[in-house]
């Protein structure tokens, strides 16, 4: 019976350690298995990573692009609309077209000009002086106007009506026509009148004949800025030298020089 206990002992003894050993076998495939997961997460996330960054870098350089592109445009656009940076657009090219304008001409009086300039009918210009606009002067009056381009006012009382390149108001027209020859049949017509241009050369010829004599600008010269000045403004803004805006200060100027008056 010891010989038979002895191995029975041996083998559970021999059995012990081989489930020891398969034990510590385990635990060892366990944590091995822990770090190829953790490899792997780690593989991932670096993917994941470089991906993120393609991606974010693929934006940027598509936002700096389509920035660039409105940036292009905008130039364009600006250097389409500057006329003094490219050729002076003196003719008309477009008859057809037409430009509404919301601006009203202010509104003028009788009563209001003689309290303004009570001495305006015996205003004597001086050498300098130039009373009544030339061919070049008219043409930049229309110039910075309309730019030479048809406009439609909105006269105060009337529906929107077409009023030429001089952009003429309908009381603009009843002050001059005070001294147009009644005769001139379609001086008299307001909405014939307006849209012809000798018509309508006539009418402002005859606006700044009532009221013309005036320095618009304060330099001590009557010239074509006082001119245009007056036509934009009318009497009272002229007395006060309201400034005409940046727009059509630029294309009075850009006229006078092309047209090579100083």
């Amino acid at each position: 019976m010891e010989p038979t206990c002895s191995s029975s002992v041996a083998e559970l003894a021999k059995y012990s350690e081989d489930v020891e050993t398969d034990e510590s076998k385990l635990a060892e495939h366990q944590e091995y298995a822990e770090v190829l997961s953790m490899s792997g997460e780690r593989r991932k996330r670096k993917r994941w990573t470089r991906r993120s960054c393609c991606t974010r870098q693929l934006l940027s350089v598509g936002a700096i692009f389509i920035a660039l592109l409105l940036i292009i445009g905008a130039i364009y656009m600006h250097l389409r609309q500057k006329h003094h940076l490219g050729r002076l657009h003196i003719n008309l090219k477009d008859r057809e077209r037409v430009e509404v304008l919301a601006e009203d001409f202010p509104v003028v009086t009788a009563a209001a000009v003689a309290a303004q300039t009570p001495t305006i009918t015996t205003f004597q210009p001086s050498a300098t002086s130039s009373p009544e606009p030339s061919a070049k002067c008219l043409a930049c009056m229309a110039t910075t106007a309309t730019d030479n381009i048809p406009a439609i006012c909105r006269n105060r009382g009337r529906a929107e009506e077409p009023c030429g390149i001089y952009r003429i108001s309908h009381v603009y027209w009843q002050d001059a026509l005070r001294i147009i020859d009644p005769d001139d049949l379609l001086a008299q017509d307001y909405g014939r009148c307006v849209v012809d241009d000798q018509c309508a050369e006539r009418i402002v010829r005859s606006y700044v004949q009532r009221y013309g004599g005036k320095d618009c600008n304060g330099d001590g010269r009557i010239e074509c800025r006082d001119h245009v000045g007056l036509h934009m403004r009318g009497p009272g803004g002229c007395h006060r030298q309201e400034p005409l805006g940046s727009l059509v200060e630029r294309r009075l100027e850009g006229c006078l020089k092309y047209s090579g008056i100083t």
